[in-house]
């Protein structure tokens, strides 16, 4: 099937014009052909020229005429004209599937397809027909920003030449700026284009339905997802700005390695060269992705692309906002990964600790005291216990509390100490660990009863799976009892370690989660453990100036945007919180020295919660969580 055309390249002799130049001259400048140029550029589609003439006289008569800043790249020369359409070609960055060649010379049309495989090429007599073919249709532009962003990597592309064989040196002095919109809903129909539209550039190849309404729905559903952070980019220099030129959306959980990955890598060739999808690439963390088909640009490539600088805003006016800190390091539930994403627009490094699978089996690690003890532990046990259970040692938390640049900002989300949930204990040594059967069905690892084997068998995983699984209760029985809190106050003490454990220099923020959880069945129901957690954490929070609070409940705008589970919202949501961290950071002194003796602070902080609560202490919670599921 015949793609839509892109661009169309126009000879001018018997062709755009009626007469030969340089043989008794123009015998009608076709006035219709002056308008389709124009009404094609409406709609988005580009026109150039290559001609066998002499440049400055026909320029000279394109100006007169009004039609030569219609033109992109026009090609005017007495060379062959095969050779000359595959270099434009290459240099517009569009495929030959997607430029038509119009010549009334067969033997011009037959080089540039020898020139060009693919080309799409017709004679003079398929003019008049342009208009209403299909291909054709293209997408209305009143205001030719295609035309313009063409026409500014026309003058990029010569300035380019211009410099020299040292692509490098000339990319540096363009100061390239990207700027990512995480609103995509706002622009949800460049997002769909970008997707079903690009191919050179399309990593994932991933395609939308055809139908508009479609689209839009089925991307929306996609990029809300709470696993899912998405972003158009945007890039502009000093020659001007190129609009969205690219869309990802990465998932917190991929399906085949249950790792980070992309779903959507696509990229508009209008910045072809740039490399701005490497760098993209590396800026996201450099997440899985299975590359679909062929594309134009190697992920793998070790190149250094050092002339691009990620900004916040595309406002002119004003000096750039300094970044919030020069690391941030977040650990928490799935909600890290998510909030970690947009804190990168923020920081030059981001660091994060947070849940994850591995293999049948799913590690929890937004829990102080779980933190605390993975701190505490010697390499060569957390090795060992990592290896017995099948879990990469590499993605415990047992680095946040790492020597740290001064200004480092800290992110802490305890949500499953909200939860008050069953941690293991080692027997022998005291390494604390949660750990759960992936597929979401909760057992007592270290001490299962006979309901906890009926689901076991039925669980329904891969060999593999089932392998490591069963090894991993067979190791947690003998080496790990069952530890359970019954109160908020039974964390007094972790984190009371949490806070001395932050280097002096740095600022904490701790996330708190609303207390709203939606059932499978679509039910809103409150949570008096997380209730009850918050309370205490905003007491213990009081005392510390360097300690910030930022809760989900001040960033959710209509419950519309709670998904089913703990902490899983729509992906905005997240956003938003992302912005909240960075507003009240800035305004955190940094800590100055090492805290109060520990039971000095203990009693403090239980003075004011029973002052606050009418001199009661914390209900004792007694349920386990209802589902592994509800808790990330």
């Amino acid at each position: 099937m015949t793609e839509p055309v892109r661009l169309v390249i126009w000879d001018l002799d018997e062709t755009f014009w009626r007469g030969t130049l340089t043989e008794g001259g123009i015998r009608e400048y076709v006035a219709e052909h002056h308008e389709l140029v124009v009404e094609l550029a409406r709609r988005g589609i580009i026109s150039s020229i290559c001609s066998k003439n002499d440049e400055a006289t026909v320029l000279g008569i394109l100006e007169e005429r009004g039609i030569r800043d219609y033109f992109v790249f026009p090609s005017i020369s007495w060379e062959p004209k095969g050779m000359r359409i595959a270099a434009m070609i290459e240099a517009i960055g569009l495929r030959p599937a997607t430029v038509l060649f119009v010549d009334d010379n067969p033997n011009n049309l037959a080089e540039a397809q020898a020139c060009v495989p693919g080309l799409q090429v017709a004679d003079e007599r398929f003019i008049a027909a342009m208009p209403d073919d299909p291909r054709f249709r293209g997408k209305s532009d009143p205001d030719l920003t295609r035309l313009q962003q063409y026409r500014l990597l026309e003058q990029k592309r010569r300035d380019e030449r211009q410099a020299g064989s040292d692509n490098s040196a000339f990319l540096r002095s363009c100061d390239v700026q990207v700027y990512i919109e995480f609103a995509v809903e706002e622009h949800i129909d460049r997002a769909v284009e970008l997707i079903n539209r690009t191919n050179q550039l399309n990593f994932t190849k991933r395609r939308l339905p055809e139908d508009p309404q479609a689209a839009r729905e089925a991307l929306l559903a996609e990029i809300n997802s709470f696993r899912n952070q998405a972003g158009l980019v945007r890039v502009r220099d000093r020659y001007g700005d190129y609009g969205f030129v690219g869309f990802y959306c990465v998932t917190n959980r991929s399906k085949r390695t249950k790792r980070r990955g992309l779903v959507h890598f696509c990229f508009s060739c209008r910045t072809l060269g740039m490399l701005v999808e490497l760098w993209v690439y590396r800026w996201l963390g450099s997440p899985e992705i299975e590359v679909s088909g062929e594309v134009l640009t190697d992920l793998r490539s070790e190149r250094e692309v050092d002339w691009i600088r990620l900004v916040s805003s595309l406002d002119d006016a004003g000096p750039p906002v300094p970044p919030v800190a020069p690391l941030v390091r977040v650990n928490g539930g799935c909600e890290a990964n998510a909030v970690g994403h947009y804190l990168s627009m923020h920081a030059p490094q981001i660091e994060l600790f947070g849940n994850f699978a591995a293999g049948g089996l799913f590690v929890r690690q937004n829990s102080a005291p779980l933190l605390i003890a993975m701190a505490d532990a010697r390499p060569e046990v957390i090795e060992a216990e990592m290896g017995a259970l099948g879990v990469p040692p590499d993605r415990m938390a047992s680095r946040y509390f790492d020597p740290a640049p001064p200004g480092t900002l800290f992110v802490f989300s305890g949500g499953f100490d909200a939860m008050q949930g069953r941690r293991y204990r080692h027997r022998e040594h005291g390494l604390e660990l949660r750990v759960e059967i992936e597929s979401s069905i909760l057992v007592n690892m270290a001490a299962p009863t006979r309901m906890d084997m009926r689901k076991l068998e039925d669980l329904k995983i891969s060999p593999v799976a089932r392998r490591q699984v069963d090894a991993a209760l067979a190791h947690m029985q003998k080496h790990y009892v069952s530890v359970r809190p019954d109160t908020p106050e039974a964390f007094a003490p972790a984190m009371t370690a949490l806070f001395a454990r932050i280097p002096v220099g740095s600022r904490l923020i701790l996330v708190l989660d609303d207390d709203r959880l939606r059932s499978r069945d679509g039910v809103l129901k409150t949570l008096p453990e997380i209730t009850a957690y918050r309370a205490w954490v905003e007491c213990i929070a009081a005392d510390l100036p360097w300690v910030g609070l930022v809760r989900f409940t001040d960033v959710i705008h209509s419950e519309d945007e709670i998904q089913i589970g703990i902490a899983h919202y729509d992906r905005m949501v997240y956003c938003r919180l992302a912005d909240a961290i960075v507003a009240v950071a800035r305004d955190l002194p940094a800590k100055a020295g090492a805290l109060p003796p520990r039971d000095r602070l203990l009693n403090r902080w239980r003075t004011r919660w029973r002052a606050h609560f009418g001199r009661r202490d914390p209900d004792p919670i007694t349920s386990e969580v209802a589902s592994a599921s509800t808790v990330c």
